[in-house]
């Protein structure tokens, strides 16, 4: 049972790794918001919102921080191969815990500084030209075969390239692995996750780090530009800005990072298109829509829904206080459709205006990629509706993530 902040109890609505639940987790919120906006789960011991003024309301203020755990570095690697497991594990936990997105300030400013220039707006519209073109040769080489698949065909070998590009990793480098990398450790960090995604996330990380020291190791010999984020780090850590440490922790977090959202983003777009012919024949009619269409994208079904915070000390929400140490998820992609908000929110409409939806977060963890993604989606879901007008699902039968913080499907197969 759940302890309601209006101190009755309700059932276990909102259980992330049930699969009905991620098939279409909007009932729920809509339940939880109209009835239980804020409360505590005492099971899991955190808080839960689902009211964007609550929301928007936690995210801009400093009292609400990350659950910072100060790193413990390990001080040498054992050789033995049990122990040497073991140190790979602990060595996991160690960098992600250097991760910018789960640090407070001041660790969180000084390394937001040394990223934030590789995604600036001006830098990100840069690489316009290039996303086109491997927009257009995907298609080009699905054109005759009249079908494929958005998500592995299109989605994610686009952006996946771009990150590359951002980051400076030559396609030379790229590994086989960086797939399963990404998708274990995305298991690891979702909610409730199980003893076997954390171990396959623990392990996931492992790898990104030998990859990262080696292609470090030999980085002078690509004679990557100097505005390669990972030219940047690299300099940075030479500087004394940045530890090695947190060089190779910031390497993984934004190769992964990088293109999970966007991909997503891309795929429930077209998949909302295609189910609402109306709103893609609109869009199709007038393509000075695409921005508008994005955004609306992001606000209806977000990739990334939902967020933590930690009180920092005791803090009034609403009616009720949010005792220090206690956790807070903020159910991003409900407050998105709070009708407080936004007008008819279950509605589909590409001409929504305003749209301050929340999905890419607010205050001083809102995500750096954002210009990233957007673009991207931009990029991709108006070339595919410009180039493929015969467009339509090959299924209905359509298979979602086993994720709950990241919301995608696992394909989504076309026809033209």
């Amino acid at each position: 049972m759940i302890k309601s902040a209006k101190n009755k109890t309700a059932p276990l609505l909102f259980n992330p790794r049930d699969p009905a639940f991620r098939l279409n987790p909007y009932p729920t919120y809509d339940y939880l918001r109209t009835h239980h906006p804020i409360y505590y789960q005492p099971e899991k011991k955190y808080w839960v919102l689902t009211r964007y003024a609550d929301i928007a309301q936690v995210l801009k203020n400093p009292s609400f921080g990350r659950a910072e755990q100060e790193p413990v570095k390990l001080m040498n690697a054992f050789q033995e191969p049990n122990n040497r497991i073991f140190y790979l594990r602990q060595e996991s936990q160690y960098l992600m815990r250097l991760w910018l997105v789960l640090r407070n300030p001041p660790h969180h400013t000084r390394i937001r500084h040394l990223l934030r220039n590789a995604f600036t707006n001006a830098r990100i519209q840069t690489l316009r030209s290039q996303i086109l073109y491997r927009v257009n040769d995907i298609i080009n080489c699905f054109q005759d075969r009249g079908k494929m698949d958005i998500l592995n065909d299109l989605a994610y070998p686009l952006t996946l390239a771009s990150n590359c590009e951002i980051l400076g990793i030559p396609t030379q480098e790229w590994h086989p692995r960086f797939k399963q990398w990404s998708d274990n450790l995305s298991l690891m960090l979702d909610l409730d996750i199980t003893p076997i995604a954390k171990e396959r996330g623990l392990l996931a990380m492992a790898g990104f780090a030998e990859y990262f020291r080696s292609l470090i190791a030999k980085w002078h010999t690509y004679h990557a530009p100097q505005d390669a984020l990972i030219s940047t780090l690299i300099q940075a850590q030479a500087e004394g800005e940045l530890s090695e440490e947190e060089l190779i922790a910031h390497c993984i977090l934004m190769f992964f990072a990088g293109h999970s959202t966007a991909k997503h983003l891309i795929g429930n777009g077209i998949l909302a298109l295609l189910r609402h012919p109306e709103q893609l024949h609109l869009l199709a009619s007038d393509p000075s829509l695409i921005e508008t269409t994005v955004g609306e994208i992001a606000r209806y079904d977000s990739s990334h829904q939902a967020t933590s915070r930690t009180a920092q000390s005791d803090v009034k929400l609403s009616e009720f206080t949010i005792h220090q140490g206690e956790s807070i998820q903020c159910i991003l992609a409900a407050g998105n459709r709070d009708p407080a908000q936004f007008t008819e929110p279950n509605k589909f409409d590409i001409r929504r205006k305003p749209n301050p939806y929340l999905s890419f977060g607010q205050g001083i963890h809102i995500c750096l990629g954002i210009h990233f993604a957007k673009l991207v989606a931009e990029i991709a879901v108006g070339t595919l509706v410009r180039r493929l007008p015969e467009l339509s699902l090959a299924t209905q039968s359509l298979e979602w993530e086993e994720t709950f913080l990241v919301r995608g499907l696992k394909s989504l197969p076309v026809v033209f």
